[in-house]
């Protein structure tokens, strides 16, 4: 006969009551000695100026993706949905125009790198205005290039998508008897793109900055711009 009682164990824990809910388990303590010690480390590999301008680009990035996926129209997976199965976006008027090219020989990955939303769009404004001109060839935005800046501790403008390298000025290499990429080189930092650059890397000593020369800018010209980077646009 069976018991009138249910087992100890059945239905056990009872449902909450309509409009109530167990309680959450608590915090765990400990939860801000954790964070310090992460910024503690994080300071202490990159240096306060490398993690702030860090801090800062990501503060600008959350900001621009609440932007986007709240705008009219944005794509929200469902639930169950892989995370993976969003399709990659790209920038606005990311097709290079006439008189761009790419180059992957110096280790970078610019093809793909031109074509994220990602990518500061004063250095895009920079090259739009350049092949006006010239035809230059990009070997380095983003992939590829060292974290920092060679021999410092310093964070690279080419890690936060703000910086270009250009090794070809129409159609021969750059180099110190390239005129027409020493001509390149002083244009730009007069802000003949309409972009002002922060540094100009190149094989010439123009004497002040925006320009600077040395011994690993003898056969490129490099372009970076000051943060906070502004991704995105045409």
């Amino acid at each position: 006969m069976p018991s009138r009682y249910p087992e100890p164990w059945a239905g056990w824990p009872p449902p909450a009551p309509p409009g109530w809910g167990w309680p959450a388990r608590p915090p765990r303590p400990g939860g801000g000695l954790v964070l310090v010690l992460v910024l503690a480390l994080v300071v202490g590999v990159f240096g306060p100026a490398g993690t702030v301008a860090m801090l800062r680009d990501a503060k600008h990035a959350i900001a621009q993706a609440r932007t986007r996926d709240h705008a009219p129209g944005a794509h929200v997976p469902g639930r169950g949905a892989r995370p993976d199965a969003r399709p990659r976006p790209s920038a606005p008027g990311t097709r290079p125009p006439a008189g761009l090219s790419f180059t992957d020989q110096a280790g970078c990955a610019p093809t793909r790198d031109y074509a994220s939303p990602r990518l500061d769009r004063r250095v895009r404004q920079l090259l739009a205005a350049t092949v006006a001109h010239h035809r230059v060839r990009v070997s380095c935005l983003h992939a590829g290039h060292s974290w920092f800046v060679a021999g410092t501790r310093r964070v690279s403008n080419h890690s936060l998508w703000r910086a270009v390298d250009l090794d070809q000025v129409d159609g021969r290499p750059v180099g110190p008897s390239n005129q027409a990429a020493r001509d390149l080189a002083g244009w730009i930092g007069r802000g003949g793109a309409g972009v002002r650059p922060s540094e100009v890397g190149s094989p010439w000593d123009f004497g002040r900055r925006p320009w600077f020369t040395n011994a690993a800018h003898q056969d490129h010209l490099h372009v970076g711009f000051d943060g906070p980077t502004q991704a995105g646009g045409r």
